[in-house]
């Protein structure tokens, strides 16, 4: 295992742990009073990857929450201002701490594919990881970007997702094997035709991979609830700044390779366009314009629920939010 830099942010109520050296991610959001942990673990050895325009998402940690800017799918040479690499820059190169303390953490990096000074603000007031962003670009030229925030919530079977209470359909962008259907079609939620609780978790072995998106929302609040602890984590989000989510459900259909590499986790990613490329968001208008010196500023909100709450209490937090 490489050695790593960790700062650990930490009150009566949550512990976290950002790892700077890797892409900025936070790698733990545990739960003081009961230890639950809401992220995903990485299973990754050796070498962190080095940064490139070819470097790959699967060979870093996959794992904690990480941004995707200013691309999530690698985007190829014709696009405006040229390629850019999978999952964007950010998630790859380490982050410079310029302010820390037991329940604050400030960083900054600068992107290579694009001029961009990305800065992250991490603080904790009681039972609330609050993490506020700001995307400047330093270049002479307007510059274009797809944000998104990775969330990789681990899961287990029967924990429930809720999304904001206006959303009854989604808008599918892949389904291994299809078994969704094609991509483009809408999605009834949580209901999708052929019988799927689409809010549900699945087993492991379900070899189910999809990602969705919804429409336009006008509150920005979602979450995901583990059903055996009986607690949830609330994400709230502002959407004039984020106004999609995207929704990546993926019980052991990714990657391709042996089962013990298979991803096991749900992300609810809020972004500025319901697209997996800046390619994409170019061509749909929907990419987010800096111009020269301009900067681009929201936040969001990661919320622990109390212990021992039950599915319809923490849903009608999400709702009422």
């Amino acid at each position: 295992m490489m050695n790593r830099s960790i700062y650990s942010l930490q009150n009566s109520e949550l512990s976290v742990n950002v790892f700077p050296d890797e892409g900025g991610r936070v790698a733990s959001l545990r739960s003081s009073s009961s230890g639950v942990e809401f992220l995903t673990q990485s299973s990754r050895n050796g070498a962190y990857p080095q940064p490139g325009l070819v470097t790959a998402f699967r060979d870093g940690a996959c794992a904690g929450i990480e941004e995707c800017l200013p691309t999530v799918g690698p985007s190829g040479p014709m696009t405006d201002g040229g390629e850019v690499p999978d999952h964007g820059d950010f998630w790859q190169i380490a982050w410079e701490v310029t302010a820390s303390s037991e329940s604050n953490l400030h960083m900054q990096a600068r992107g290579f594919s694009r001029p961009l000074l990305f800065t992250k603000e991490l603080s904790l007031d009681r039972s609330t990881l609050s993490i506020s962003y700001r995307v400047k670009n330093f270049g002479d030229e307007a510059i274009s970007f797809l944000y998104a925030c990775h969330p990789l919530f681990t899961v287990s079977a029967g924990d429930r997702i809720v999304l904001p209470k206006e959303t009854s359909s989604a808008h599918l962008y892949y389904s291994r094997n299809q078994r969704l259907g094609a991509t483009g079609r809408p999605i009834s939620w949580p209901h999708a035709e052929g019988g799927f609780a689409l809010d549900t978790v699945e087993t492991p072995d379900s070899g189910v991979a999809e990602m969705l998106y919804t429409e336009r929302l006008n509150r920005g609040c979602c979450g995901i609830y583990r059903n055996a602890d009986r607690q949830g984590l609330k994400l709230t989000f502002d959407a004039s700044a984020l106004p999609f989510l995207g929704i990546w459900l993926c019980y052991g259909g990714w990657p391709d390779g042996t089962t013990a590499d298979r991803q096991y986790a749900v992300a609810l990613e809020p972004t500025n366009a319901p697209v997996n490329t800046l390619a994409e968001a170019q061509a749909l208008g929907m990419a987010s314009l800096l111009d020269s010196g301009q900067s681009y500023e929201w936040c969001l909100l990661f919320e622990v629920s109390t212990n021992n709450i039950s599915f319809d209490e923490f849903r009608e937090l999400i709702y009422r939010a």
